[in-house]
């Protein structure tokens, strides 16, 4: 491993770095800029709007929400409580459903965050980037209490794909191979993760970082993907194996 891979900034680290105001270290965690239009705009609409009930709430969010956002799709619709950071980095679809309390994070330089038309997204589930991308397809819903996490490499799931709630979805890992530098300070290799079309996964499903799960899918409740999974295979157990497929 490169030195000056090790060396390279983490999030953390720029967070205690002293050259930087606190100003400074809130507009990059938050607005990914310095500029004191998009932190007033940011500051004016998730203050006031944020947290407010109802269909009051769910209207004026979505009349108002767009001018954060890359883009938001005719007809998206956003929850109360979202957690926004860089919302310019983030592109939503059409007849988008965010739930309360969800968390979309593209924090990090090449950072990026798109859904597709008609995705729809479960409470408390949290979507998270470091210098890498998640992209999803069309007509996808994710249950609640997902976490879908790109750390360096990207994760892509495809269009009519279903999540169960509380399933995990991880790309990127530390290093581990010098026993002088914490592990959480090294740069592991990171492959990324891709989800094909037609895929059901279940309740509380774990996949680790390099795995792709090919179209038409299944995945069973609890399993522990560290391996990639074929088209149209059931596949189940921790780790998760084989059990059946699809085909004739």
């Amino acid at each position: 491993m490169a030195q000056d891979d090790i060396e390279r900034r983490t999030l953390l680290s720029s967070l205690k770095d002293g050259r930087s105001s606190a100003f400074q270290k809130y507009c990059s965690l938050h607005i990914g800029s310095n500029s004191i239009w998009k932190l007033a705009k940011y500051e004016l609409l998730t203050c006031l709007l944020g947290p407010l009930p109802g269909a009051l709430g769910l209207g004026l969010r979505s009349l108002f929400y767009a001018s954060l956002f890359e883009r938001v799709g005719r007809g998206s619709v956003i929850g109360a409580g979202l957690t926004l950071r860089c919302a310019d980095r983030i592109s939503l679809g059409a007849s988008n459903f965010i739930d309360g309390d969800v968390v979309l994070d593209a924090k990090g330089d090449g950072s990026r965050i798109t859904f597709g038309d008609s995705v729809l997204v479960g409470r408390s589930s949290v979507f998270s980037c470091s210098s890498s991308e998640i992209s999803v397809g069309e007509d996808v819903t994710f249950g609640p209490f997902c976490f879908i996490r790109a750390f360096r490499s990207a994760i892509r799931v495809g269009s009519k794909v279903t999540i169960g709630s509380h399933s995990t979805i991880i790309s990127g890992v530390p290093g581990h191979e010098r026993l002088d530098i914490p592990m959480k300070d090294q740069l592991g290799e990171s492959k990324g993760i891709s989800v094909g079309d037609d895929v059901w996964i279940g309740v509380g499903v774990k996949i680790i970082d390099g795995v792709s799960i090919g179209s038409g899918a299944i995945l069973g409740a609890g399993a522990v993907v560290t391996a990639d999974v074929p088209e149209y295979a059931i596949a189940a157990g921790v780790p998760a194996k084989k059990i059946g497929s699809r085909k004739p």
